[in-house]
């Protein structure tokens, strides 16, 4: 169940696409809902809410205090959710308004229900892996540090030029790869841009890395798994290998000339809302419409 002080009014955060009618007018509804049984409703300065009556926070401060954070939109918005609540260790649940919402457990229809059993604590916490994500300059210094709930890109720059990365595992050269970038992604991660890449489905209980080429140019041509206590280096080599790496599709990173991005576990998991039983299966099932 959750951990909420039930000494004080239960604190909501409201993340939502902002640029999308249909999520502001359902975050709107959802912000009169909560605060109707007695919750304090937090949303983010920058989100559209104009003329709603909700307490806003700048983006760095707006995990602070907060119970739980109900994010509407798709999971791009999920993912931008996650970044505004892990580091203060808030649970994320999703209101899916996209067209797939991997992410997201919920419908809008359900909101109205769900509203009551997150302001009573009635929720169980799921906790999926990060990726810590490192680029280092051609002397091995880091200069940049981000982190992924999804995957972390490593891609070429110029689009008609494919690079070479170098794949090392702990001390191994493992290969040489040509192809137009190369995809670390967690479990989590496995139904997105790997998936979509040609890589395989994890469920979320394996402890793993996904290695995925994009367009490999050469024989190989398959997904790497490997361990996260592995360390996982990709260095671009030979010519004009200009790249970035680019982590949820959120932010690009250049990487220096003679760099390298070093992937590793997260120092702390993305915390998933959970209303009811989780199966990722039939998940799996509904939204790639299996037989």
């Amino acid at each position: 169940m959750s951990d909420r002080n039930p000494q004080r009014p239960p604190a909501v955060g409201l993340v939502v696409h902002g640029g999308r009618r249909d999520a502001c007018d359902a975050a709107r509804t959802a912000a009169s809902q909560l605060q109707e049984i007695g919750a304090r409703v937090v949303g983010v300065d920058g989100d559209n809410w104009s003329s709603a009556a909700v307490e806003l926070r700048d983006p760095s401060d707006f995990g602070k205090g907060l119970d739980v954070v109900l994010a509407l939109g798709g999971d791009g918005t999920f993912l931008r959710a996650a970044y505004l609540s892990r580091d203060r260790g808030v649970p994320v649940l999703g209101v899916n308004l996209g067209r797939l919402g991997f992410l997201s457990e919920l419908e809008t229809p359900q909101v109205p229900a769900a509203v009551g059993q997150l302001v009573r604590g009635e929720f169980t916490v799921e906790e999926r892996m990060t990726l810590a994500v490192e680029v280092l300059d051609a002397d091995g210094r880091v200069v940049e540090t981000t982190w992924a709930l999804n995957d972390a890109s490593v891609e070429r720059t110029e689009p008609r030029r494919l690079i070479v990365l170098e794949v090392r595992v702990d001390e191994t050269v493992f290969a040489n790869v040509p192809a137009d970038g190369l995809i670390c992604a967690t479990p989590t991660g496995s139904t997105a841009y790997a998936f979509s890449a040609g890589g395989p489905i994890l469920s979320p209980l394996v402890d793993a890395i996904l290695l995925t080429p994009v367009a490999p140019h050469s024989l190989f041509d398959r997904t790497l798994v490997i361990d996260p206590r592995e360390s996982l280096v990709v260095r671009p080599v030979g010519g004009n290998n200009a790249c970035v790496v680019s982590c949820d599709g959120r932010e690009s990173i250049l990487v220096p000339d003679g760099g390298a991005v070093r992937v590793s576990r997260g120092d702390a998991p993305v915390r998933l809302a959970r209303l009811g039983p989780s199966d990722f299966y039939q998940r799996v099932r509904d939204k790639f419409g299996l037989a």
